[in-house]
């Protein structure tokens, strides 16, 4: 038998434990937070973004299990406004996948490298247990409705430019490694670690992970990278120390680096001076930006 230290409880059950923790009800009354929680989010993702609060203090300046300004109504939007990053930033990493794949195309073309000897090249370079697992990712491909003929096609000789279609982000990232030292390129080296938090992100956001509901900084494990930092720098309005603070924060530095790879490795552009002369679209372009920024302006 299990053991179960903490019982299931009622949404209203936990509307009473929330209050007995100082967290008030102002914002959204108890009765719509019971509701909220039965049907669009439930507590444990709701009440995670407490941690952003500080606890009351007793005489001895210690924190007690009370907070301090905290009402239901901002662990709501809170968890609102993580939803919405999570669908940015799949957005942003999926991009950033694509122009993975585009760029290890070009640098391959630019070696004069035959499209068949690389693969070959990288799938024996590989330890055996990884190798055995990435064309076991590989054959996956033969169960799915959009890759099975493609894989079918080539599966006794992959052109490098059907294996990258074929295998998921993590292998991609291999290979762009393996390219990386290959041809040795410091910035196709520099692009793969931060790529690699990329990942990171790309997977949180598939796996509907919370991204704010710590923002405390000193938790992140490594330091921001110099290339990064560097870039941050340049932004005249945010001081250093607010720079080291924020990068202090493993999920804000993760998050920022999925904003530095796009900027670096995404090239499409959307060319809104082709319609300068077509009056139609300019006029309805122009009609929705300003109903956008309208009613969903930020600040």
């Amino acid at each position: 038998m299990s053991k179960i230290s903490k019982p299931m409880k009622s949404a209203q059950d936990l509307i009473e434990h929330m209050k007995s923790k100082g967290i008030t009800f102002n914002i959204v009354s108890p009765e719509n937070a019971v509701r909220y929680m039965e049907d669009n989010n439930n507590y444990f993702r709701v009440a995670s973004y407490r941690k952003n609060y500080n606890k009351q203090l007793d005489s001895n300046q210690k924190p007690v299990d009370k907070y301090i300004n905290l009402d239901f109504g901002y662990l709501q939007d809170l968890a609102i406004i993580d939803m919405e990053l999570r669908y940015t930033f799949i957005q942003l990493t999926l991009d950033v996948e694509h122009f993975a794949k585009m760029d290890l195309l070009k640098a391959i073309e630019n070696h004069n490298e035959d499209g068949y000897q690389i693969v070959s090249d990288f799938l024996n370079s590989l330890s055996h247990n990884r190798r055995e697992h990435i064309e076991s990712e590989l054959r996956q491909n033969q169960s799915s409705n959009y890759t099975k003929d493609i894989y079918n096609k080539y599966s006794s000789d992959f052109p490098v430019w059907v294996f990258l279609e074929l295998l998921p982000f993590g292998a991609i990232l291999d290979f762009y490694h393996f390219c990386a030292k290959r041809y040795q390129s410091k910035q196709m080296n520099n692009r793969f670690y931060i790529m690699l938090r990329c990942k990171n992100v790309r997977n949180a956001c598939a796996h509907n992970d919370c991204f704010i509901n710590d923002l405390h900084k000193n938790t992140a494990a490594y330091p921001a990278k110099y290339i990064v930092n560097k870039e941050l720098s340049k932004i005249q309005s945010l001081s250093r120390d607010s720079r080291m603070n924020r990068m202090g924060n493993e999920r804000i530095q993760e998050l920022i680096y999925v904003l530095y790879i796009h900027n670096d490795i995404v090239t499409s552009m959307k060319h809104t001076e082709y319609y300068n002369s077509n009056q139609l679209i300019t006029a309805n372009f122009d009609f929705l930006k300003l109903v956008i920024d309208s009613w969903f302006s930020i600040g």
